[in-house]
């Protein structure tokens, strides 16, 4: 397969339309801040009474109501390096310089049109909050200088049991329903997911402290404490039920599913998965959308109908470089006849499946 900047080519000689890619960087924009200068500490409001040190180990739930691996997905992570080497704390590069947090994404804006509750991740007292900014993705140097000062944009700063601080950014403007001394339950509601402040998709940044040092909570050490390659589930912070779907070595299948019209990567983002295809459409695209894929990885994209017959089934070259998100897809320029079908997207890493989803779709 012949490529040209990185995409493949999108038509062969036989009207097929090839496996084609496209991505975001691993790294975010170069004008990108760290999260070092985020301003939601410093607003003045009153302090609330700090919670009374507990003899239990605190126990993280999700910080919005949805379901891990479905809905939600867990994207970067805390950057461990002090240096202006960019390391996640599993030794990948998951993150970027001077990243302070967690973020957990929804898939787009049209989820956050939708409307996603942030939610105590434990019980607490509210400390601080902030709202009022405009939810907006960042995605070029004018957008930058437009939250500057006010990158964590919408947020809320909680204090947890055993001296733990956990702060929230990137909330829906308008959605924040909690205020300074408020005591807060896990589960509860402390607004919705946004894309306000220094935000290039729509998530929730949690960071989290104890006695004043930065905590990675899916690993339960101390950010200085530098990374390990194995995920000790039995460390984590997060609940067993939530720590049970979290792998970080292994990418994330957002969504995939049959198109009548190419994917544009850039669309995901904002108005989330294409149209499905109907037996009108003059082409189909069978396609997926993932995130945190390596350098080395490979994308397979299946297509089958309901007698098991493969109709598409093409694999990419190996991926340059690391990616945060990757969409592909391929196709033919033909109707679909009605029926079923089912389309896997697979990732291969040194040969071996490391992430697959099969999705069947009936057409009508």
């Amino acid at each position: 397969m012949k490529t040209r900047n990185g995409h493949a080519t999108l038509f062969d000689q036989k009207a097929a339309i090839k496996l084609r890619v496209s991505s975001s960087s691993n790294h975010t924009s170069a004008f990108m801040v760290p999260f070092s200068k985020l301003a939601l500490l410093a607003i003045s409001l009153p302090l609330a009474s700090v919670l009374t040190t507990s003899t239990e180990a605190i126990e993280l739930g999700l910080p919005i109501d949805c379901t891990l691996g479905k809905n939600c997905f867990f994207q970067q992570f805390v950057d461990v390096d002090p240096s202006s080497k960019a390391v996640d704390p599993f030794c990948s590069a998951y993150t970027y310089d001077k990243h302070k947090g967690t973020d957990l994404r929804v898939r787009s804006m049209a989820d956050v049109v939708s409307g996603f509750s942030v939610t105590a991740v434990a019980d607490g007292t509210i400390l601080r909050v902030r709202d009022g900014e405009a939810d907006h993705l960042v995605r070029t140097q004018e957008d930058f200088e437009l939250v500057a000062g006010k990158e964590c944009g919408n947020g809320l700063v909680l204090q947890l049991a055993e001296d733990y601080e956990i702060q929230y950014c990137h909330l829906r403007k308008g959605s924040l329903v909690v205020a300074p001394g408020q005591a807060v339950q896990i589960g509860d509601k402390l607004g919705e997911v946004g894309a306000s402040g220094l935000a290039q998709f729509p998530h929730v940044h949690i960071t989290l402290r104890k006695s004043g040092k930065l905590v990675d909570p899916l690993t339960g050490r101390l950010v200085s404490s530098g990374c390990k390659r194995e995920f000790d589930k039995s460390r984590s912070l997060f609940s067993e039920s939530v720590v049970a779907k979290v792998d970080p070595n292994v990418p994330d299948i957002l969504s995939l599913g049959l198109s009548g019209q190419p994917v544009r990567h850039s669309s995901l983002v904002e108005m989330g998965p294409p149209s499905r295809l109907s037996v009108n459409d003059s082409l189909f695209v069978a396609w997926g959308w993932l995130t945190r894929l390596n350098k080395g990885d490979q994308l397979r994209i299946a297509l089958k109908n309901n007698r098991a017959e493969t109709i598409i089934d093409n694999t990419s070259e190996p991926l340059e470089s690391n990616k945060a998100t990757y969409s592909a897809y391929a196709g033919k320029r033909q109707k679909l006849p009605k029926g079923s079908y089912t389309v896997t997207l697979s990732v291969l890493r040194r040969d071996e499946v490391v992430a697959s989803k099969s999705e069947v779709i009936v057409l009508e």
